[in-house]
């Protein structure tokens, strides 16, 4: 497991069946954009403090080269895992 902690956004490249956790600080911003930089591989993530799974339950899915902004709650951090090394960013944004 690989821990960041950001301001704002972060460019990773994300090991196989490994969880990264961003966390970004301080907390000021109501929503995050995953984007899987990917051209195969899907990405999961979660925004409420658990551990994602591959194709596990309450994770959102990113498919490749496709981006999904949602709501990033009391400053959880993001837990990111895909089945494949991928490369992925994490921004927080208020829009």
């Amino acid at each position: 497991m690989a821990n960041y902690t950001v301001a704002l956004a972060t460019h990773r490249t994300l090991g196989a069946a490994v969880v990264d956790v961003v966390t970004i600080s301080p907390h000021q911003y109501s929503n995050v954009e995953v984007l899987n930089r990917d051209a195969a591989a899907y990405l999961f993530f979660r925004t409420d403090g658990t551990a994602p799974t591959v194709a596990g339950d309450d994770c959102y899915v990113v498919g490749p080269g496709a981006a999904l902004r949602v709501p990033h709650p009391n400053g959880q951090p993001v837990k990111l895992i895909s089945a494949s090394a991928i490369a992925y960013s994490v921004t927080a944004t208020d829009s």
